[in-house]
């Protein structure tokens, strides 16, 4: 392998805790509970040395790049989703106050917008992305898949409108032959990002989640190095196999 940098993106959206400290102030949340509303050791995952990597630098609980610039949670029936959220997955009230309208557009401006625009000045040169996730073992309250054990990896891709099914299940079997089990728009599809930047712009790519209890321990947030660096060699080598696809 040589130093060039493959034609591959990859991007972690939920990597962060960040918290600005006027909007710490208002939250209800205690450190360990925006510990947790993160993907954990992602940024570290798919920190992968021969592909492009943009990882987001502030919490979703601030503003979420994984959401539409207007999916505005007040105008949903979901208040725990949308760009700027209330309310966690399990139903925790984030604020003591919500947010309001000018303050969302303002983060959305400030936060959501900056990272869609590195990832556009980036796009043009790239052969596909890969949206870069982790997601808890049991599927949460709030969630269809309630209770519900997950497998070790799932890929979204839309229903198959970011990536065509020979590259979808090319991807499924590389992860296959690594002994984990492999699921497809189950739980999650996909969301904004590569809704956006693969079904509307028409750059190829997927949406990975990978079970965190493989390489952590969801209870104390405590990592498994080992885990943490086989993943990122994991990571490293499917990005290699993509770009060898398009060659």
């Amino acid at each position: 392998m040589t130093n060039k940098k493959l034609p591959i993106l990859i991007t972690v959206p939920h990597c962060s805790t960040f918290v600005p400290v006027e909007l710490r102030r208002k939250m209800n949340l205690s450190d360990k509970e925006i510990q947790r509303y993160h993907d954990h050791y992602t940024d570290e995952i798919y920190d992968v040395e021969n592909a492009h990597v943009l990882k987001a630098k502030i919490s979703r609980l601030v503003a979420d790049p994984n959401r539409a610039p207007d999916d505005i949670e007040m105008e949903c029936r979901l208040c725990h989703d949308g760009v700027v959220v209330s309310i966690t997955e399990d139903g925790k009230v984030i604020y003591k106050e919500p947010p309001k309208l000018k303050e969302i557009f303002e983060r959305v401006e400030k936060y959501h917008d900056s990272f869609h625009q590195e990832i556009e000045s980036l796009a043009p040169e790239m052969l596909f992305l890969i949206d870069g996730h982790s997601l808890w073992s049991v599927g949460p309250d709030t969630k269809k898949d309630s209770g519900k054990e997950r497998a070790d990896i799932t890929l979204g891709n839309r229903d198959f409108t970011t990536c065509s099914r020979t590259m979808t299940l090319k991807i499924a079997r590389f992860f296959q032959e690594r002994d984990l089990s492999v699921s497809i728009n189950d739980p999650y599809p996909g969301k904004y990002l590569i809704g956006y930047h693969c079904s509307r712009r028409g750059l190829p790519g997927i949406q990975i989640e990978i079970n965190q209890k493989l390489y952590m321990n969801e209870h104390n947030f405590r990592r498994n190095k080992k885990m943490i660096k086989y993943f990122n060699e994991i990571m490293g080598g499917l990005a290699e196999m993509i770009a060898e696809d398009f060659e």
